[in-house]
C-alpha cells in the first residue's frame, strides 16, 4: 500500500499557479483532509498518524497556497485559507470529505465548515487536534518517494519572511476580537457548526491553552473532547497509534 513515505505528489493549476497534494490510502469512503500547522508543509506530518489513519480511510494531504510545494502568495488570514482548500477540494471533484486541522490547521477546517456552500461540498466531521515525531517526519525523503521533501515556509528567511509574516499576520487577527469576526472569524459563530467534532489537546499546551479546547468544546453543540496526559501541543503526535485509533473511532460511528 502506498504510504505517507512514498506517496507522489500531485499538482492541480489554481489561479496562475498550483496546488500540491497527495491522495492515498483506502480506496474507499470519505477521504480525511489534513491540514498542517504554522510553518509546515505536507511533509511534516508525522507519517505514523497518517499510515495509521490511511489504513483504512482514504486520506489527502495538501500544501496551503505559497507553501512547500504549491505557489501563490501565502494569505494573511484564515478565509482566505478556507476560500482556497475549498476551491482546491473542488477542483479534485471531492464532494464530501473530513477534516483533520492541527494548530493553525484547526483555524482553517473551523472556517472552511463555517463558509462552505453546502451544495457544493459536505462536510461530515471534524478533528480539531515530540521529538520522535521529528525523527519520523524524515522518513519520507528522496530516496523513499523519489522526491526531495519541502523545507519549512520561510526557512532561512529565502524569501524575505513574508511567508511567515502573513501566516503571523493571519494568527494576529484570529486572536483579535474586533478583526475576528463572520466571515473573517469563528469563534462568534462556532454554535452554528452543529456536526461531529472531535477535539483533541495535550494536558499541559503552553502554545494554545488546554483551557481553550474545553472553551471550544463547550461552544460546539456536538463536540467530544479529549485530552492526553503529560503532553503538550502535539499530543497527536506523541500518542501518534492511540490517537489514529480514536479518530478512525470517531469518523467511522
Amino acid at each position: 500500500m502506498t504510504t505517507h513515505q512514498t506517496a507522489k505528489t500531485n499538482y492541480v493549476p489554481y489561479r496562475d499557479g498550483k496546488i500540491a497534494y497527495r491522495r492515498f490510502g483506502a480506496p474507499s469512503g470519505v477521504p480525511l483532509l489534513f491540514l498542517i500547522h504554522f510553518r509546515g508543509t505536507m511533509d511534516k506530518w508525522d507519517p505514523l498518524l497518517v499510515n495509521n489513519i490511511a489504513a483504512s480511510r482514504p486520506v489527502i494531504l495538501v500544501d496551503y497556497c505559497g507553501v512547500g510545494q504549491s505557489t501563490g502568495i501565502v494569505a494573511n488570514n484564515f478565509r482566505e485559507w478556507a476560500d482556497d482548500m475549498l476551491e482546491f477540494l473542488s477542483l479534485i471533484d471531492v464532494k464530501e470529505v473530513d477534516i483533520l486541522g492541527f494548530s493553525l490547521g484547526g483555524f482553517v477546517a473551523e472556517m472552511m465548515t463555517l463558509n462552505a456552500d453546502p451544495n457544493k461540498l459536505k462536510i461530515r466531521k471534524l478533528i480539531l487536534a515530540a521529538e520522535e515525531w521529528y525523527a519520523r517526519i524524515h522518513e519520507r525523503n528522496e530516496s523513499t518517494s523519489g522526491e526531495v521533501p519541502s523545507k519549512w515556509l520561510s526557512l532561512g528567511y529565502k524569501d524575505g519572511g513574508a511567508g511567515l509574516k502573513a501566516q503571523a499576520d493571519a494568527l494576529e487577527k484570529w486572536f483579535n476580537p474586533e478583526t475576528s469576526r463572520g466571515e473573517e472569524g469563528s469563534y462568534d459563530r462556532l454554535e452554528q457548526i452543529d456536526i461531529p467534532v472531535l477535539i483533541a489537546n495535550g494536558s499541559d499546551d503552553f502554545m494554545i491553552p488546554t483551557v481553550n479546547s474545553f472553551n471550544i468544546q463547550q461552544k460546539l453543540p456536538n463536540a467530544t473532547l479529549l485530552v492526553y496526559p503529560n503532553s503538550g501541543h502535539a499530543s497527536h503526535y506523541q500518542y501518534a497509534e492511540k490517537f489514529a485509533k480514536q479518530a478512525v473511532q470517531f469518523l467511522e460511528d
